[in-house]
This record gives structure tokens, C-alpha cells and sequence, in this order.
């Protein structure tokens, strides 16, 4: 199956995902959007949209210019029915795209928290085998609200929205799955969060070091979702 990736920063990669697509025969491809001038692939190149987060807001068009260009991508790919996975600033994207409102929460959640997934979510076939909840990484001011037609994955304390699903294949999830451990500690030194005091929903960066052993509960999610995914993709392939 062919992947292709829209990063936004350039330490906020694709982490678990690179990994288990490339264990597994896979290809990934990118748009870089902090480098001049990224380009979009043609549709027909590419069989699943892999949309990464970012300190950035949705509503930053007038700041980023090339954030019209990648709304608009995103929208003709979910038009043509892309199989996609999104991921914070990713799945606030296509929330938008798909209807949903994107504002800030009521408080940034920065940390490892617990997220229930909902039973309806975890009927739908792309989360098939995951847990009734876990403990997961999240690092965001903003929220969504569900799209229209979409379910809401879970919630967590502070997040009422921690994700949805859209249709067959598309998928949206506030937390961080993709995040290993070398991410983490470079996305706190990129917020120096190393000054961060405790909040009711902000954990301090030794607070986080405590718990980044949860990070493998994150990965497993993610490989069992893209396992589901590429099941998805086969048994499209096979049906046309």
C-alpha cells in the first residue's frame, strides 16, 4: 500500500508509523510543508493520506499561505475517498474539512492522559481490537467538535472529542500515537517545556518523564489501526 505523509514541523515525523509501514512493506512518501514550495501528489499516486500534527492552528491561513493549498489537497483527497489517518493538528484539519468546527479547549491538555473510547467507535471495523481505554500522549490548545455523519472515537477529562471516525476508512484522533520516546523529548525541547509549571491538564516535563514508557501503548493502537487499514485497502482492491 502506498502512504503518503503531510508533515508539518520537521521534528514531528511519523515515528511508529514510519516504522511499522516499512516492517511491513509499505511505501511512504511526503509533503513537507516547512520546506519553500512543497508539492502535492496526484491523486492516482498515492492509496492512503497520513495528516501529522503541528504547533500551528487550522485558522493560520493568513500566517501560512501554504495551508490553503494543503485544505484544499485534503479536500480533494477525501472527495475521492483516500483511505485517511489524522492525527492533532491532521485531524483538525479534516474535521474542518468534513463540516466540524476547530476551537480552542477549554484548557491545553499536555501530557499522558487516559482516553475512553466509545463502544459504538470501537464497533466500526478500523478499530477493531482496541482496548476500552488507554493512557496516551497529548500536546494541544485546540479542539473539534464531530463532523456530521461521523462518531466520536472517546474523551478523555479534558477533551470532550478525542477523535472520530468518517465513513469506511477516514480517521481522525487528537492524542499522539505516533510519538517514540526521541519525539517526545524533542517536542518538550522545542515548547521548553522544561519550565512548564503543573496545571489541572499539563503535566511538567518530569511528570512526563515518568510515564514515557506509555508510549508503547500509543504504538500498539497505531499498528493495530494500520493493520485494520491496510485491510481495508485489500479488501478494496479485491472488490474492484
Amino acid at each position: 500500500m502506498r502512504f503518503h505523509c503531510l508533515q508539518h514541523l520537521p521534528h514531528e515525523g511519523p515515528g511508529h508509523a514510519a516504522d511499522w509501514l516499512a516492517a511491513h512493506g509499505h511505501a511512504l512518501t511526503f509533503t513537507k510543508l516547512f520546506e519553500p514550495n512543497p508539492v502535492f501528489p496526484m491523486l492516482a499516486d498515492f492509496d492512503g493520506l497520513l495528516i501529522l500534527g503541528g504547533a500551528m492552528s487550522v485558522h493560520d491561513t493568513d500566517r501560512l499561505p501554504w495551508l490553503r493549498d494543503e485544505k484544499a489537497f485534503i479536500n480533494k483527497a477525501l472527495r475521492a475517498g483516500k483511505i485517511t489517518l489524522a492525527i492533532c493538528l491532521g485531524a483538525q484539519l479534516v474535521a474542518e474539512a468534513l463540516g466540524g468546527q476547530v476551537q480552542p479547549n477549554h484548557a491545553p491538555e499536555i501530557g499522558f492522559w487516559t482516553v475512553r473510547f466509545s463502544a459504538k467507535s470501537l464497533e466500526h471495523p478500523l478499530l477493531r481490537g482496541w482496548p476500552e481505554k488507554a493512557a496516551v500522549l497529548h500536546w494541544h490548545l485546540d479542539t473539534f467538535t464531530v463532523p456530521p455523519g461521523a462518531v466520536r472515537v472517546g474523551m478523555s477529562a479534558a477533551t470532550a472529542t478525542q477523535g472520530f471516525v468518517w465513513g469506511d476508512g477516514v480517521i481522525g484522533l487528537q492524542f499522539h500515537p505516533e510519538m517514540t520516546v526521541p519525539m517526545v523529548e524533542q517536542l518538550m525541547a522545542d515548547e521548553e517545556h522544561e519550565q512548564a509549571t503543573e496545571q489541572e491538564f499539563v503535566q511538567t516535563a518530569a511528570q512526563i518523564r515518568t510515564k514515557l514508557k506509555s508510549v508503547w501503548k500509543g504504538r500498539k493502537l497505531l499498528e493495530t489501526l494500520l493493520e485494520n487499514l491496510v485491510a481495508l485497502h485489500e479488501r478494496e482492491t479485491t472488490s474492484n
